[in-house]
């Protein structure tokens, strides 16, 4: 009876023993199989994350680039506008001294011309007044020219900018450009006030930018150097651009 205990119990624990294995060998392999899903799983996760963090990317670096690329071509811009404002005003106030000069100058010709004529059948020192009065007119006409070059082209401006100095001369002249003179050879002033325009093409800038420089000039007469100049800015806006030219021929 005694054996027979033994062998029983021996028997239920070998029983046990088997099970038990089999059961930890079964939930190993359950075990490895979620490891592995939970794995898979997991990659894929890391694998669209990955994608997901390129897309972000590249989308940033193209924003970047895009800002990068506006505030470039906006600093172009406003340095073709600074530029252009100092082109616009160094061209402006050469033409307003160059006239200024210009008229100082003709004023003191049309005096000594005047002078010459009437001393033209006289001799001083064995010089002829004739000649003496045909050198003066000479000078006078060659001054009368390097102006109107000066007007046409400069360092700082050039036709069609300067087109308005150019057409309202302070001295009367023919469409040769020929001044006009009284019968002493005398300038005959166009008129004692006048309005000239400056306007510069505002190429590669925009158009809000854009602007012309009015001057009105004022002077005595033909005889007097001294000159008034008032000047002043327009911005080509609207009907802005009517007051900017209005006067610019007269």
């Amino acid at each position: 009876m005694t054996i027979l205990s033994y062998l029983i119990a021996l028997t239920l624990v070998l029983v046990s023993v088997v099970k038990t294995t089999d059961l930890f060998i079964t939930s190993d392999k359950a075990l490895s199989k979620i490891e592995n899903q939970f794995i898979s799983k997991t990659q894929k996760v890391h694998n669209n994350e990955k994608g997901n963090i390129s897309l972000a990317a590249a989308i940033l670096t193209t924003i970047l680039t895009a800002l990068f690329m506006f505030y470039l071509i906006k600093m172009k811009i406003e340095y073709k506008e600074a530029l252009y404002r100092k082109e616009s005003y160094l061209c402006f106030h050469y033409l307003n001294v160059e006239t200024q000069k210009y008229i100082k100058e003709m004023s003191f010709f049309n005096w000594s011309i005047r002078t010459a004529f009437a001393a033209k059948n006289t001799v001083v020192d064995g010089v002829s007044g004739e000649v003496i009065f045909r050198a003066l007119t000479i000078a006078r006409n060659l001054r009368h020219y390097n102006y109107l070059k000066k007007m046409a082209k400069n360092k700082f401006c050039k036709v069609p900018e300067t087109i308005s100095y150019l057409k309202n001369t302070p001295y009367k002249i023919d469409l040769a450009g020929v001044l006009e003179t009284n019968l002493d050879e005398t300038t005959i002033v166009r008129q004692n006030q006048w309005v000239n325009v400056f306007y510069k093409n505002p190429e590669g800038i925009r158009l809000k930018k854009s602007f012309c420089l009015k001057t009105e000039f004022q002077m005595e007469g033909a005889f007097s150097p001294s000159s008034k100049v008032e000047t002043s800015e327009v911005e080509i806006r609207g009907l802005s651009s009517l007051k900017c030219f209005s006067g610019s021929s007269s």
